[in-house]
Formats: structure tokens, sequence, C-alpha cells
């Protein structure tokens, strides 16, 4: 029974694999990844077993097998280290410093009109105790995984059937639907245009890991300035000061611009 099973999750993942990538197979390959990780959470819970980082292992060794299901070499081809010029890579540090800011206060906006339902979170994320099993749980192994899934996969293969932009949105559309819930899909949906699209021009998927990770470390470690305002119904709202967002807008336009204009020069060239 289990063996049937397994074949024929087998012939699904590589009929799911044969090019070209259609969007109904991109959506059915990340059911198929994120129901494996939720299924792995649902039996481990069941069993009233630790689960720490255990449904984003599973997640990774799927994620994997597609990528071996496409080729012997493919998760060699996705995982090869392209030099990007440390100019490039500080300015897209800069860059993404401003779109986390940016990103901070779309969020607060989306919350002041769909407020968080209490206790809607709880549970979600894995808690650990040290520092550095924060970064491992919260930025390493989602920045790994995902990466590879949704660049080195996804929008890689989207690449070669879609046009450019078609294939960035397409990707970074089903990056976002795949966290569940509004106030986190938005965000990754912007995060994935711009990781699509440095994707696209370095073909570096350690830099997109990096960027990721940065991202998250900067979400579960940084404290952002709020102040507090009123709407006419006396509901209380949090926000930005102004000077924070002008300052994230600067950082995002500046760092943007010199990737732009580093990406035009006859060395990178």
């Amino acid at each position: 029974m289990a063996g049937a099973v397994l074949q024929k999750i087998r012939d699904i993942t590589e009929s799911l694999n044969k090019d070209p990538l259609t969007l109904k197979k991109a959506v059915l390959l990340c059911c198929y990844a994120m129901g494996m990780r939720f299924a792995a959470e649902l039996v481990l819970s069941i069993f009233n077993l630790y689960v720490g980082i255990l449904p984003d292992v599973v997640f990774l060794v799927v994620v994997l097998v597609i990528a071996r299901g496409m080729g012997k070499d493919e998760i060699h081809r996705i995982l090869a280290w392209r030099d990007v010029p440390l100019a490039v890579f500080a300015a897209v540090m800069v860059m993404f410093f401003g779109v986390y800011i940016i990103q901070s206060e779309l969020r607060n906006m989306i919350q002041n009109v769909f407020p968080v339902p209490d206790g809607f979170f709880d549970g979600w994320f894995y808690e650990p105790d040290s520092v550095f099993l924060t970064i491992v749980s919260i930025a390493l192994f989602p920045a790994f995984s995902e990466e590879v899934f949704f660049r080195g996969i996804i929008a890689r293969r989207f690449f070669r059937s879609q046009s450019t932009r078609k294939a960035i949105l397409l990707s970074a559309a089903l990056f976002g639907v795949i966290h569940l819930n509004l106030w986190q899909g938005v965000n990754a949906f912007c995060s994935g245009i711009f990781l699509g699209w440095i994707y696209r021009r370095y073909q570096s998927i350690w830099l997109c890991m990096i960027i990721h990770a940065y991202n998250n470390v900067l979400a579960s470690f940084m404290s952002l300035p709020y102040i507090r305002t009123e709407t006419i119904f006396h509901e209380e709202r949090l926000r930005h000061p102004i000077w924070f967002d002008i300052v994230g807008l600067l950082l995002f336009g500046l760092g943007l611009l010199t990737v732009i204009v580093l990406s035009r020069s006859p060395e990178n060239e």
C-alpha cells in the first residue's frame, strides 16, 4: 500500500517536472511541497512529538527531490556559485534594507484595515530559546529551501516559457500565496518580485538566499520606531514616523539605482 502511494507520488512529480512549466503545474508543485510539510507537522503533532524545524526539513527534502526529478545535474546547476561584484552585493543590501522598512509600513497599513485576529499566529512558528537556533530556523532554513524552490525551480523554469516580467510576477505571486495569510503574503509577493529580478539578472541563487535570510533576520531582531495615532472613531493605529518611511524610500531608491547602473556597466555585461 505504502509502495503504491509512493509510486503514485513519484509519477505525479515526474509529470509536473516535464517542461514547459505551466501555471497549473507550478500550483500543483506548490501544493505538493507545502502539503508534505503540513502532513509532517500533522503527524508529529498527533503523536505529541517535538516538532521544531522537522517540517522545514521535510519541505527541504521534498524540494530537493523535485529538483532531482528535473535531471541528475539540476541541483548542481541551481546551486552553482556565480561571482557577484562586491559593489553590487553592497547595493543590494542597502536596497533590501529600504525594502524592509517599506514592507513594514505596508504591513502596518494592512493591519490597520484588516487587524490580525487574536491568537491567529499562535503555534505558526518555531520559537527556540537561543539566538543561534532562531537564526537557523527563521532565516537560514527558509532562505535555502524557499529560494531553491521559488527562484531555482519555479522562476527559473518560467523563464524558459514566459516573458521575464510574467515569470517574475507568477513566481512572486505563488511565493506570496504559500504564506497562507494576507499579512505576510503581500510582503512576500513584493519581496518575490525583487528576488526574481535579482535572480534573473545575476543567476545567483546564493545571492537570493543571502537576501532572504537578511530580510528574515531584520524581521526577527530589528526594532522599528512606531507612533500611535487615532481615527475619528477613536481606534488606535500604529505606523512609522514619516521620517523613517522617507529613509526607507531613499535607501531603496539609492540601492536600486546603484544596482541598475552597475548592471549596465561594461565589466558586468
